[in-house]
């Protein structure tokens, strides 16, 4: 990979220059249709240590959404703090998301949503009131937060939490269900431009899985 540098632009924020980072984000993405989910989180997870290696420690550097190379970097970025959170690595996937949220304060890709699942999952409760909300008042993925907080916190959920998430039909269908499988063609349908209610509440499942291994007896409130 060629040296990354950071160079400032005169819109007041910085782009990466270097690293080509959207043939490694394409790579990634071959690895994984290739099946090799291992692969692909390594080369995630190695342009991530060389994008971090040129932030500046002492203060955040605004990066240029808008900028190819660095619109790609922050992909990868996010990718790798996703990999890890499936992984059980929990803290270095919070780090990552905030680190990139520094750096990406308008949050274009919507790391926020992830970053709450990891706060649930480390019982940082404190950093969860802080950003919850960002997670909007009417997407579903914001009740499915609320629930799984207050489930982890009291082993137990409330009426008026359990019908807040309700409303949302697709995720709580989602929830009572048996499998959840991450086939061909729920793969087609949430990669379409228009995916299907079933496709995202699957999404949102997939998601949260590894809080539902953690929290048992939490999807049990919903069958």
């Amino acid at each position: 990979m060629a040296r990354i540098t950071l160079k400032p632009t005169e819109n007041q924020n910085f782009i990466l220059l270097g690293g080509d980072f959207a043939k490694t984000l394409e790579l990634a993405h071959q690895q994984e249709s290739d099946g090799n989910f291992e692969a692909a989180c390594n080369t995630r997870y190695q342009a991530f240590q060389q994008i971090v290696d040129v932030l500046p420690e002492e203060e955040p550097a605004e990066l240029d959404f808008l900028h190819p190379n660095t619109r790609a970097a922050i992909e990868i970025i996010y990718g790798s703090a996703v990999d890890n959170f499936l992984a059980g690595d929990v803290e270095l996937s919070a780090a990552q998301l905030e680190l990139l949220l520094d750096s990406d304060s308008e949050d274009h890709i919507e790391a926020t949503p992830q970053l709450a699942l990891c706060y649930i999952a480390l019982e940082e409760w404190e950093c969860l009131s802080d950003i919850l909300p960002d997670l909007g008042d009417k997407s579903a993925f914001r009740p499915m937060v609320e629930a799984l907080a207050e489930y982890a916190r009291k082993g137990n959920i409330s009426a008026d939490t359990i019908a807040a998430l309700r409303r949302h039909r697709h995720l709580s269908e989602e929830l009572a269900r048996e499998e959840h499988p991450a086939d061909e063609e729920y793969l087609k349908d949430i990669s379409s431009e228009r995916p299907t209610q079933q496709a995202l509440a699957r999404e949102i499942y997939l998601r949260c899985e590894p809080l539902f291994v953690q929290y048992e007896g939490f999807l049990d409130m919903f069958k």
